[in-house]
């Protein structure tokens, strides 16, 4: 019964093999090669993290079973455990081409191990069929959006198909003709076994032609693999152990040394932006996650992957310097050729799309990397930008205002600032340029500190030392302003001897907290709605009962504090700590929340195309029957409101943030002073 045991036969085996393996082994090494010349990524830390991670996320499919994904979240699920399973009969195959008989240790035919993995190979290959037959009809029927549907995704499918179709034939041939199946009691076997009955006579023939189908399938996927989408068979589970650990902080460049300020091509990449490249499975989660695409903006983020991907593959060798671009087209440059401006600058790194991708496949590195090559390099940027970059650098905040006036804000609170004879300190209350100078957000920060006050918290400000951290520079790729502007803060900071800081901005705080240790600045860093949880939960924040005609509230995420930061529970605590307040939750919350459209700078350009992404979290909101939204960031407060005004929502829903509403509910009791 093994078609190997002829001299032809083993030829014919040996052939395919070293075929495939070759093919295969030729494919990957200039894959890895172009890993290997790729920038440095740094994933080679926290170890114990990784690796459960791996655990998680890789073998538990965590991600993959999400929420709102659950059905197709099982399908994929049952098929990828039925790899697992299959793999260890795959290597009784190959090696029972070479040895008859041959098994892994502890997997003979007759011990529970073995005889239990096969009734468990059995099980998981009747269920990858039925799931591969799921997948078929929904990508000719359903055809859900988010899916790419092409004839490599149907070969697949249908190579998957054939494996396990043939495996289980065999089992029913072996156990039509001797009653076991590889020496196995398998209930596959046993079952198909008398459905051969016909065909007796023809079992040894049916048995060589099923045992060839599955060689020739198993190869030809295998050499196929490193060109086809599916390439994450290979490269899932590095893609996982090797997924951002850290949060909030893009890449700084050393301006001094380099000779590159921004991504042109492939080679300017990190090694994990080449291997996410490779990864995409095209399950257009990231599509669905993406605010931007979600409002008719041109970004998708699958797209940039599978048009980085088209441009990759056919470019390696003069990448690597092993030969010339094909007939007809140049060495692949990404900003503006591959992917379009309107692209890149449609982003508002909100990183829903890095939230949702079941293989932590990023994309904000690469978008700013290139916004970086497109300001830095080319000086083509929106024209908005103009004015703000102008702005940051004469005058320390995005509005062009007097830097003088930052104190303004805190007029008749009695608020002292650093250096003016403040006394020793809790906190230094980063203020923020829209606390500063923004009639919204000064009414926020006037909350914020009355809340300190109350609670007896030592505080000070910088006052017309502080200038903007440069996040809104960052995101829009001009590294040069924002490293200036962050300096001169480590600078401000580190004289005053500054440690702990409490803002009220999560653009500040990601800043703050993650970015300014890159070039020496090392601080506490708190959001103020972490603060303000914390005092009430230590009974220092005396709270009276809402009253009963307040509206019910919804809160809105902030993404740079929510995904950027994982901090979702402070806001929420704060409003649930007010006796007597309704707090709803949106439909889109917590990990999956959507963007207010004011993040990556975009708070500073015009959106002309497609819906606001205001308009549609602020009809989201409404749908609450909430009378408030709350808010946690000084940008999700102007969008939304600006939004609720655009719609004609204004007498029904207005937009506070979690500080002012707090602070509305302050028992009145005489305040115990700042610390001067």
């Amino acid at each position: 019964m093994r078609p190997t045991e002829t001299p032809l036969g083993f030829a014919l085996f040996l052939a395919l093999l070293l075929i495939s393996l070759g093919t295969f082994g030729y494919l990957m090494e200039s894959r890895w090669a172009l890993l290997a010349a790729a920038r440095p990524s740094g994933r080679f830390d926290r170890w114990g993290e990784r690796l459960r991670g791996v655990a998680l996320y890789f073998l538990g499919q965590r991600r993959i079973l999400a929420t709102g994904y659950r059905g197709a979240g099982l399908m994929h699920a049952l098929i990828f455990w039925g790899f697992l399973a299959v793999s260890i009969n795959t290597l009784h195959f190959i090696g029972n081409g070479f040895v008859e008989g041959w098994r892994l240790p502890g997997l003979r035919p007759g011990s529970i191990l073995g005889e239990g993995y096969v009734l468990v190979r059995d099980l998981f290959e009747v269920a990858v069929l039925v799931m591969v037959l799921v997948a078929g009809f929904r990508r000719v029927f359903v055809k859900p959006p988010r899916l790419t549907r092409s004839w490599d995704a149907a070969l697949i499918l249908f190579l998957i198909a054939l494996l396990m179709v043939t495996d289980l034939l065999l089992a029913g041939c072996e156990t039509a003709a001797t009653g076991r199946a590889g020496g196995y009691r398998s209930l596959a076997g046993v079952l198909i076994a008398p459905l051969l009955g016909p065909w007796a006579g023809g079992i040894a023939s049916i048995h060589a032609g099923a045992w060839w189908t599955h060689l020739a399938s198993l190869l030809f996927f295998l050499a196929y693999l490193p060109v086809s989408k599916h390439f994450h068979v290979v490269t899932a589970l590095p893609s996982v152990l090797f997924r951002r650990l850290d949060r909030g902080a893009l890449p700084a460049i050393d301006l001094e040394n380099s000779e590159r300020f921004g991504v042109t091509g492939f080679l300017d990449l990190g090694w994990k932006d080449l291997l996410d490249v490779y990864s995409c499975t095209e399950c257009g989660r990231c599509q669905d996650a993406c605010p931007a695409w979600a409002t008719g903006k041109p970004l998708n983020p699958k797209k940039i992957n599978e048009e980085m991907r088209e441009e990759l593959f056919p470019a390696l060798p003069a990448l690597l310097g092993r030969g010339e671009p094909p007939a007809g087209r140049e060495a692949p440059v990404l900003p503006s050729s591959t992917i379009h401006d309107d692209v890149l600058w449609s982003c508002t790194t909100c990183r829903a799309c890095e939230q949702a991708c079941p293989l932590f496949i990023e994309f904000i590195d690469r978008i700013v990397g290139m916004r970086r090559k497109l300001v830095l390099e080319d000086g083509r940027f929106p024209h908005e930008l103009t004015a703000a970059f102008k702005n940051l650098e004469k005058a320390g905040n995005p509005w062009g205002l007097d830097p003088s006036t930052r104190a303004d804000w805190a007029e008749g609170l009695d608020v002292p600032i650093l250096g003016e004879g403040a006394a020793e300190i809790d906190y230094l209350f980063w203020v923020g340029c829209a606390g500063a100078f923004d009639d919204r957000g000064r009414k926020v920060a006037r909350a914020t500190a009355s809340l300190m006050r109350a609670a007896g918290v030592k505080f000070a400000i910088l006052g017309p030392e502080e200038v903007c951290t440069g996040d809104p520079a960052r995101r829009a790729g001009h590294e040069y302003l924002f490293q200036m502007l962050a300096q001169q803060n480590v600078e401000t900071l580190n004289g005053h001897g500054v440690r702990k800081i409490v803002t009220q901005c999560p653009h500040c705080f990601n800043t703050l907290r993650n970015e300014y240790p890159q070039l020496g600045g090392h601080y506490e860093v708190l959001h103020h709605t972490e603060l303000i949880a914390r005092l009430i939960e230590e009974g220092r924040v005396p709270l009276q009962e809402a009253p009963t005609e307040l509206p019910r509230v919804v809160f809105h995420d902030s993404c740079y504090l929510g995904r950027h930061n994982g901090i979702y529970g402070a806001p929420r605590r704060a409003l649930e700590a007010i006796p007597g307040l309704a707090l709803l939750e949106m439909e889109r919350s917590r990990e999956n929340g959507f963007c207010c459209g004011a993040g990556g700078a975009r708070m500073w350009m015009e959106e002309k195309i497609g819906t606001k992404v205001s308009h549609s979290r602020v009809g989201e909101a409404a749908a609450t029957g909430a009378g408030v939204v709350a808010a946690s960031c000084p940008f999700c407060v102007t969008m939304l409101s600006d939004g609720v005004g655009e719609t004609g929502r204004q007498d029904s829903l207005r937009v506070l943030d979690v500080a002012q509403i707090v602070a509305a509910h302050l028992r009145k009791e005489p305040a115990r002073g700042t610390g001067e």
